[in-house]
């Protein structure tokens, strides 16, 4: 199935393009939260304007008695050991604990990237089925490619930050209510690591999800040819039916074309006692009636012969390999109708004086 292999084709692409980065994402992703979590254990826990910009001393936990009051603020004095403390320090802690030259600014470009990356994969994934036809009994098949249509990429930082921050402050510090609600840079960063972890689970998960739409749809265009091929199997030579649709139809086809050249090999052998093409139409002394005229009666029956000869050259080319190279039901098909229309040449037999 075109689509299928289209479709399955970019997101091997992707994989193969993002696979470290993905796993490097999720790795760091999974670190920097810890340590926004260790980071926030100093921070005021209030998110009530300054407030939400003070640590205690050098991002150190305080005790329960020096912790920071929300309540009073700054009304009596900044309480001791807190201080406030810009982003960019807040940043060059959280990277000094991770260690290993890590960076915030390259984690945030590098999860950007991903997401738009998959984004654009999902389009043109949706793209490549925009013209495929599904039938009555492809609704479960249609429900996925729905799914896959409108699947989100995990939530946002912004999503994470917005979910954790209050609705409404509650303070006796005037001055902190007036400036409004602060997001503190630890929760920031955490959503940065948040977005990445659910990001990168997301993009698995989409994964998995895409090849059951692609392995449920080739399964069901591989039945559907098979039943449009049974149908057709009237059109084949009744011995070659016979003793060939069972192999056929089990999806057996490597093993349907090899007895249908053996059918082949045994009508000539029992017309002439040979059973390849060159022996039958020479020792054998084989003519076939049916020439659409007497002075092409020679070039009707070297057709013949040919043909014959072919299925011959077929059948030791593909018997001396445990794989015949027939997994296409309509390629054989093509090998079925081949012989097929030797046998229907050969009803019309006659051996020479």
């Amino acid at each position: 199935m075109t689509q299928s292999k289209e479709a399955l084709d970019l997101v091997k692409t992707f994989q193969q393009k993002h696979a470290a980065k993905l796993e490097e994402c999720a790795k760091l992703s999974d670190r920097l939260s810890d340590n926004c979590n260790k980071i926030s254990r100093s921070w005021s826990g209030s998110f009530a304007g300054w407030h939400g910009n003070m640590y205690s001393r050098n991002f150190e936990i305080p005790s329960i008695r020096e912790k920071f009051s929300g309540e009073w603020g700054g009304i009596h004095g900044i309480p001791s050991g807190w201080e406030e403390k810009q982003p960019e320090e807040v940043s060059a802690k959280i990277e000094e604990l991770m260690g290993d030259n890590f960076s915030i600014d390259q984690l945030e470009a590098d999860i950007r990237r991903l997401r738009q990356d998959v984004e654009a994969l999902q389009r043109e994934m949706v793209i490549s089925y925009s013209s495929f036809s599904f039938n009555a009994d492809m609704t479960k098949e249609k429900e996925l490619l729905e799914k896959v249509e409108n699947y989100s990429f995990g939530e946002t930082k912004n999503e994470f930050i917005c979910a954790r921050l209050p609705k409404s402050l509650m303070s006796r510090d005037s001055e902190a209510l007036r400036q409004g609600i602060c997001t503190p840079s630890w929760l920031y960063y955490d959503g940065i690591a948040l977005e990445g972890i659910s990001l990168c689970k997301a993009i698995k998960d989409f994964v998995i999800l895409f090849d059951r739409l692609a392995r449920q749809l080739e399964n069901k265009m591989k039945a559907k040819k098979q039943d449009n091929l049974k149908d057709l199997g009237i059109n084949l030579n009744a011995d070659i039916y016979a003793k060939c649709h069972d192999l056929y139809e089990k999806g057996a086809y490597a093993e349907a074309v090899e007895k249908s050249f053996k059918v082949v090999r045994d009508r000539l052998r029992k017309l002439t006692g040979h059973e390849t093409g060159s022996e039958a139409f020479g020792k054998g002394k084989l003519h076939i009636k049916g020439a659409a005229a007497t002075n092409v009666d020679q070039d009707f029956n070297n057709a013949v012969k040919f043909l014959t000869m072919a299925i011959d050259q077929f059948r030791n080319e593909k018997s001396h390999t445990s794989d015949a190279k027939i997994d296409d039901p309509i390629r054989a098909y093509e090998y079925l109708r081949l012989s097929s229309l030797a046998m229907n040449l050969l009803e019309s037999a006659e051996i020479v004086p």
